[in-house]
């Protein structure tokens, strides 16, 4: 009986395993990762599109930061965090609910395009249009039939600097064709596979900040395709209409409803604690200030007037005798 050289062994394990080691490898040349809604031949923006699109909508941010402020009573800063093209569905996907979204026509466009807010920068809003600071409620909840008729309107404002912003390259008529807090509520405008452009931005109002996302279909924008890829923006574009006679009278209104708080210091003196805790009714303290001086009148703890105190019927008031004027 003859025994095998470690050599032969070798030999022999290695041609048992080279059939099945190439099959393998046919097997993995035969399957391929393919991603079908990813894939370049679907995408349908180019370049150059996202380019003008991008320009276009840094230019509704700056129309949008004078309007609101006006409209709000308060600074408002938007800014473009990014663009990109994406499926529908993704798009419908990521909407978090509840979520307010409001379809707009964009004639004379076929179809119509998609703007998402944040539901706590829509709480935010609301609660200043009633003359609130922008707080927001204890419990995440829809929105009343009020409060949807109020965004409505604060949409159509926002819409008016967007048509504005489109302006210097096409004129569109838009209109608001529905308003819903559940994305699943919102009619289904393009198929679920179909590319759009997404153009998010970070909405900064007061001290509440959320984001506003844009949905453009394809479908919308094909006809004006070729516009896009060669359009090309002049910095009087760039630069925006800035605010208006109207914007600034709308303003000095706003200003002057304001109320501010105005204080007056009677005059200071030191006196021992035990002194302090024995105060009664008709004690007499005096103060640093003889009655013939002017006193300081503080508007909203900013030294404005000198004042003279008195009183008007019943009540304490102050004679302004002169205006101060500082640097600012």
């Amino acid at each position: 009986m003859s025994m095998l050289s470690q050599e032969e062994i070798d030999a022999l394990v290695n041609q048992l395993a080279a059939p099945e080691t190439l099959a393998e490898k046919a097997e993995a040349k035969r399957v391929k990762s393919f991603d079908f809604r990813f894939n370049k031949r679907l995408e349908k923006f180019s370049t150059n599109h996202l380019h003008t699109l991008r320009t276009l909508h840094d230019n509704y941010t700056r129309l949008l930061n004078n309007a609101l402020s006006v409209y709000l009573r308060t600074r408002v800063e938007a800014t473009i965090i990014g663009i990109e093209q994406i499926s529908y569905g993704d798009f419908i996907a990521s909407i978090g609910v509840p979520s307010i979204l409001s379809i707009f026509s964009m004639d004379p466009l076929p179809g119509s395009g998609i703007v998402q807010l944040d539901l706590n920068l829509t709480f935010s809003i609301i609660d200043r249009l009633l003359g609130g600071p922008g707080w927001l409620p204890q419990k995440v909840r829809d929105l009343t039939d009020i409060e949807r008729t109020l965004m409505q309107r604060f949409m159509a404002r926002s819409l008016s600097s967007y048509r504005e912003a489109w302006s210097h390259f096409l004129t569109l008529s838009l209109r608001i064709e529905a308003l819903d807090s559940n994305p699943q509520f919102i009619p289904r405008i393009i198929p679920l596979d179909q590319m759009i452009a997404y153009v998010s931005c970070e909405l900064k109002i007061g001290e509440m900040t959320g984001i506003m996302n844009f949905c453009l279909p394809y479908l919308v924008l094909q006809s004006i395709a070729g516009q896009l890829s060669e359009f090309q923006w002049s910095g009087s574009m760039m630069t925006g209409r800035g605010m208006t006679e109207e914007d600034v009278a709308e303003l000095a209104r706003n200003v002057e409803r304001a109320e501010v708080a105005v204080s007056v210091e009677l005059g200071r003196t030191d006196v021992a604690l035990k002194e302090l805790l024995s105060l009664a009714v008709g004690d007499v303290v005096l103060f640093d200030v003889p009655t013939s001086q002017t006193l300081v009148a503080r508007v909203n703890e900013h030294e404005k007037f000198r004042v003279f105190m008195g009183a008007n019927r019943d009540k304490l008031a102050a004679k302004v005798a002169s205006v101060v004027w500082t640097e600012e």
